[in-house]
């Protein structure tokens, strides 16, 4: 990829000098309003005074003009207006009606100022000895009888000044040259720099651009991934059920005769709509709709709903007063399930089962812990995992629905087993989700 720095750095040249410029029109401007002022304040309008002002006039209609062309030739009309500038003080003598030699000392600072204006070697040079050119002539001119102005000090003294004059501006040249040299190579080093980072930036926002579709393609091939997985542990989940289903279908006859074989169709046809449910649990988990949430009221009705195996012993632990929080409470009421489920799926068998609600200063933590036979290390990493499960007749999605719903409050999940010793699972959930869905908190709020 190329990218124009030569071109970044020329209109940048171009800016740095149409903003010096802006400086040089005001200042010029200003002192010629303030001269011209004084001139027309005079009581008694003199032709010298009127034709000064009309040089005044000129000058700052010059100015008017260069700020005009200095936005699209900042060199050429810098260069031209210097010269036209150095011209009005050779029509300043005229004005006055005598070689008055003061005004051309001005020259000392338009040379300084084509330098300064235009940082570029050489430039400063070539205004100098233009103004030295046309001052020259003029002199000439003079000398040679062919201007007639009445001089306003002595000849030989006019030649010596014009020397002086002379002498400084070929001084000041070189100073500004030599600091015209540094600044340019220092602008253009900054220039350069800045062009390679716009060009770094550029290659940023096209690596950018191109993570974005390796990551939409990434996103959809594992969405491709997940509906084949999604598939594949649908037909090995449902298989057993419906081959057992089918197997009792086979004798119709038999159904009503076998109160047995009613039984098991209706276990059959209860495990497979609890995965369909699962399923379907795991694709509503979209936005929230956040409304103030008591979690020991939704931990109490899930347990009246929940049949307790009189082998189990459950214990639970909670303040008096517990704070409620802002969350969904249908998607809390999932993780309560699941996380419920699982644990008496643990103790099944016959054990115990401690539940305990901590309120914590940025919200609130719930820890459900079972004496069954744990989770070996192995699995502790995959029990998060969409589709990953060790039952026969489950869809292993119960603690995926958790891990999702909890992370879209904001919260987080710990769990710790070890194998023979049961397993806790903790969650914590803030008193406000970080990230919740933005119209649904608006309504709750109001």
């Amino acid at each position: 990829m190329s990218f124009p720095t030569q071109e970044l750095i020329q209109t940048d040249e171009k800016a740095v000098a149409r903003g010096r410029a802006k400086v040089y029109v005001i200042v010029r401007l200003a002192v010629d309003a303030v001269l011209l002022t004084l001139v027309l304040m005079q009581l008694i309008p003199t032709f010298q005074g009127m034709a000064a002002a009309g040089v005044l006039a000129l000058d700052m209609a010059g100015l008017l003009i260069y700020w005009g062309a200095v936005m699209r030739w900042p060199t050429a009309s810098t260069y031209l207006q210097l010269i036209f500038a150095t011209i009005l003080l050779i029509a300043f003598d005229f004005a006055w009606g005598s070689i008055t030699f003061v005004p051309w000392f001005l020259t000392i600072p338009l040379s300084i100022a084509g330098g300064l204006i235009v940082t570029r070697a050489g430039f400063n040079g070539l205004v100098t000895l233009s103004i030295l050119a046309i001052f020259g002539i003029y002199l000439g001119l003079i000398a040679a009888g062919r201007i007639y102005l009445p001089l306003a000090i002595p000849r030989e003294l006019l030649l010596t000044l014009t020397a002086a004059l002379a002498v400084v501006l070929l001084i000041i040249n070189a100073l500004i040259e030599s600091l015209v040299v540094y600044l340019y190579q220092t602008e253009e080093a900054l220039l350069q720099t800045r062009a390679q980072l716009l060009y770094t930036l550029q290659e940023l926002e096209q690596n950018r651009n191109l993570l974005y579709q390796v990551q939409h393609q990434t996103r959809r091939m594992e969405r491709l991934s997940t509906v084949g997985r999604i598939a594949e542990q649908l037909s090995k989940s449902l298989r057993d059920p419906l081959e057992e289903i089918g197997g009792i279908l086979q004798n119709p006859d038999q159904i009503l005769q076998n109160p047995q074989s009613i039984r098991k169709l209706h276990s059959q046809v209860q495990a497979a709509l609890r995965m369909t449910e699962g399923l379907k649990e795991y694709a509503g988990l979209t936005d929230l709709h956040i409304k103030p949430v008591n979690l020991d009221d939704i931990l109490a009705q899930e347990l009246a709903r929940t049949r307790i195996s009189e082998n189990v012993k459950l214990s639970i632990q909670q303040p008096p007063v517990f704070p409620p929080i802002q969350a969904d409470p249908d998607k809390i009421r999932l993780v309560i399930h699941h996380l419920l489920h699982n644990a008496f799926q643990a103790v099944k068998e016959g054990g115990e089962i401690a539940i305990k609600l901590t309120p914590q200063p940025a919200g609130v933590a719930f820890s459900i812990s079972d004496s069954g036979p744990g989770i070996p290390p192995e699995d502790l990493q995959l029990i998060f995992e969409p589709l990953y499960t060790t039952q026969s007749q489950s869809f292993g999605l119960g603690l995926a629905i958790v891990q999702r719903v909890i992370e879209m409050h904001g919260g987080y999940i710990e769990v710790e087993s070890e194998p023979g010793q049961g397993a806790t699972f903790t969650i914590f959930l803030p008193r406000v989700p970080d990230n919740p869905d933005s119209a649904s908190l608006s309504a709750a709020i109001e």
